[in-house]
């Protein structure tokens, strides 16, 4: 069953048709994720270069990294429906996507899960692994895919990624330094797809899999005005050498709020406002969850809460925020801060409007940050929740609303 409110259809941009080695399928694309419009042409490429070269009738395990809306891993599933094929994203929105096109094209035997990419295999190997490599995730992390990707390959097991032109060359170095065998090799314009065995390249433990080390960037000291705080930032995620004018501001309105108690952050990017909060001296802040969709920030905010000095069993990570009201009771918290990420066409205002009066304690405030227009229409909302403090900089608004 679909864990998103309402279902995933309130987020579907648009449903496209495609015919895999003679299999008819379709697919729900949505504006919040890759390729909202197509699939696209690397997935394309990827797709036909397996159909081309591999038997894909003899696969028994598969696993998509980078799953997006499920393409690949359906496509994979259509050709081999006794194999176990495993689809994984770090944006729990990309697994329901898959889950659900799965599902609507009459596929099982697959799952998708959210998580880091090879995070939770349990030892597992596989037939067949697979990636639309993201160029963005940081040369250190497309590196780690390719260890780990020949890791958990099973004996005569292939792994077939596909990357942009400008990152092939270094690819190519990445899995000739591992000791691969590449069986594989296909150009086309703006793409590269590489197909590559084992060879001598080492198995790897659970442990050394779920490695936070290669997503990291740096380890810098942030100074907004009134806080004073360490992180470790991450790649692909923003604001990891400067604040942003969201995050100044919101650090500017945050002195005024009650941080003491149970706090929520919802979308909390590196860290940064957990992670100062925490650095303040006399903080009285018991708990501290954090939610968001994205794996990823979940997992570099509870690092900096950690590595801030608060306990690890007063610290949770929630990766969806659309599962706060099944994991929280109402009225848990002393203290949310929203920073939400619109989607086209997706409001969200409503829905955080309701979420904050039932999760708040009463005297509980929310602080929120958006862009002006957004902000304009969050306090609108009929939420029950009484203006405090508002604030405007550079095109961003700030408040924070306390529940009687």
């Amino acid at each position: 069953m679909d864990s998103f409110p309402g279902g995933i259809s309130r987020f579907v941009n648009k449903t496209v048709a495609f015919r895999f080695n003679g299999r008819e399928l379709s697919f729900r694309l949505s504006h919040a994720l890759f390729s909202s419009f197509d699939i696209d042409a690397g997935s394309r490429l990827l797709l036909k270069s397996l159909a081309q070269v591999t038997d894909l009738g003899a696969v028994r395990s598969a696993l998509d990294i980078g799953c997006g809306v499920g393409v690949i891993g359906a496509c994979i599933s259509s050709q081999a429906p006794d194999a176990k094929v495993v689809m994984q994203d770090r944006d729990a929105l990309a697994a329901a996507f898959a889950r659900e096109n799965c599902r609507e094209n009459g596929l099982g035997g697959v799952s998708a899960v959210c998580g880091l990419a090879f995070w939770g295999l349990e030892g597992q190997e596989f037939d067949l692994v697979t990636s639309n490599l993201p160029a963005k995730a940081g040369e250190p992390v497309l590196r780690s895919f390719l260890r780990h990707a020949a890791g958990c390959l099973a004996p005569r097991g292939i792994a077939a990624v596909v990357i942009v032109a400008p990152l092939a060359s270094s690819m190519r170095e990445a899995v000739a330094h591992l000791g691969c065998e590449v069986v594989h090799l296909e150009q086309a314009k703006g793409y590269t797809v590489i197909h590559f065995r084992a060879g001598s390249a080492r198995r790897e433990t659970d442990a050394q899999r779920e490695d936070l080390s290669p997503y990291i960037r740096a380890a810098s000291r942030f100074t907004p005005d009134g806080f004073s705080y360490s992180l470790q930032t991450a790649y692909s995620l923003p604001d990891f050498d400067a604040l942003g004018h969201a995050l100044e501001l919101s650090f500017e309105v945050v002195k005024d709020a009650a941080a003491a108690g149970h706090v929520l952050v919802w979308n909390p990017g590196q860290g940064h406002l957990p992670a100062g909060l925490l650095a303040r001296p006399a903080q009285e802040i018991s708990s501290l969850a954090i939610a968001s969709r994205d794996f990823l920030q979940c997992a570099i905010a509870a690092l900096n809460v950690a590595s801030s000095g608060m306990p690890p069993l007063r610290i949770r990570a929630l990766c969806s925020e659309a599962d706060l009201g099944d994991a929280f009771p109402g009225g848990s918290f002393d203290l949310l801060i929203a920073v939400p990420h619109p989607i086209p066409r997706v409001p969200w205002q409503g829905e955080l409007a309701r979420s904050a009066a039932a999760l708040l304690a009463p005297g509980g405030e929310l602080l929120v940050v958006g862009t002006s227009t957004e902000m304009h229409r969050f306090m609108d909302q009929n939420h029950g929740l009484r203006p405090r403090i508002s604030r405007k900089h550079a095109g961003f608004r700030a408040a924070i609303l306390r529940k009687p």
